[in-house]
């Protein structure tokens, strides 16, 4: 008797006309839907993207079903972190309804939106549950302490150092210094000193030494920020050695670090520990990427325009939301709400 599997794996060929495909082949279908997947769900997908999309998935049932199996991966994560219920089955649009509505009406730009957007996000990302993260890496997973989306952890190390952590941030612990110490894989935290006066923090190729009082450490796919909000803090990368006092920060990668910068907004940069963000003449572009990291679920910005439009405000981590008021109020944002906390600003 056929496995599921050998049945759906004969339907699509049979349907896409070809008699055999390779596990290479299949394999690199659903790295494509991967990309294409993340790519939607970055901040700087537009129309044509999601058309792109459309169009990827409709190429043949191959890369429908790699589209797919990228979906589900996600939902084996949410499970595997414990964040979703394993007979949890969320929300599965009618996307064949979509698609063919889509094909018999001429959509406006905005329509478009509100209908390649709901085939290609609603249609696919409700597969894994009421809403979509992004997925979280192997090491993420893999960490000693991680926060979900919009949860904060503090961490009591030796000596009485501690480590805070802020929303989307996972850490691991470290034995091989002389101090308390943690190792920082991704996202943002604060370390405090403990009664030694010292407490340090690994990221990529750099460790920070922290002495007398708190340094916040960023890290994102980009570069890696330390920031002293008391005290002092010694930064080593590669045989150089960076020294910042309070209100000082500095940044570097893989290939080399920066120049001490002074008079960081330490209020700002660390709002988030009371609960807020605070915006300061921000492009709409980063107040988006910054906005999706608190809040569930996903927000789209569609229009090149208005990503270099400046925002200003503070808002209560809890109710992000109400940012959406102020960007149809302010500059003028059309807002759409999609199924799965998804929201395209156009």
């Amino acid at each position: 008797m056929q496995s599921a599997h050998d049945l759906a794996t004969g339907w699509l060929f049979r349907m896409s006309g070809r008699t055999t495909w390779t596990d290479e082949e299949l394999a690199l279908l659903r790295l494509e839907g991967l990309e294409h997947l993340n790519h939607l769900l970055s901040g700087n997908a537009t129309e044509a993207d999601a058309a792109d999309l459309i169009a990827w998935r409709g190429q043949s049932p191959a890369h429908e079903l790699a589209f797919r199996s990228a979906v589900r991966l996600r939902r084996v994560v949410r499970v595997a972190e414990g964040v979703e219920a394993p007979e949890t089955i969320g929300i599965v649009s009618n996307v064949a309804s979509l698609n063919a509505q889509r094909e018999k009406k001429k959509h406006s730009r905005r329509a478009f939106l509100g209908g390649a957007m709901a085939a290609s996000v609603a249609g696919g990302l409700l597969l894994v549950g009421r809403s979509f993260d992004m997925m979280p890496s192997f090491a993420e997973l893999n960490a000693k302490y991680r926060t979900g989306t919009g949860e904060r952890l503090v961490v009591r190390l030796d000596d009485g150092a501690t480590v805070e952590l802020n929303t989307r941030t996972s850490i691991n612990l470290r034995s091989d210094l002389a101090m308390p110490a943690v190792e920082l894989i991704s996202g943002e935290a604060v370390v405090t000193s403990g009664r030694s006066g010292t407490a340090a923090l690994v990221a990529g190729r750099g460790t920070s030494i922290g002495k007398n009082g708190q340094f916040s450490a960023r890290r994102t796919e980009d570069e890696i920020c330390i920031t002293c909000l008391s005290g002092e803090v010694e930064v080593a990368w590669n045989g150089e050695l960076r020294r910042l006092a309070a209100s000082q920060e500095v940044r570097y990668d893989d290939r080399g670090i920066g120049a001490v910068t002074a008079q960081a907004n330490t209020t700002v940069l660390t709002a988030w520990r009371n609960g807020t963000l605070i915006f300061q003449e921000m492009p709409m572009r980063e107040v988006i990427q910054e906005i999706n990291r608190y809040r569930k679920g996903r927000v789209i910005l569609a229009s090149g325009a208005l990503g270099g439009r400046r925002l200003n405000g503070t808002y209560n981590i809890d109710r992000l939301d109400e940012f959406f008021d102020q960007a149809e109020l302010v500059v003028g944002a059309k807002v759409t709400r999609l199924p799965g906390d998804v929201v395209v600003l156009s």
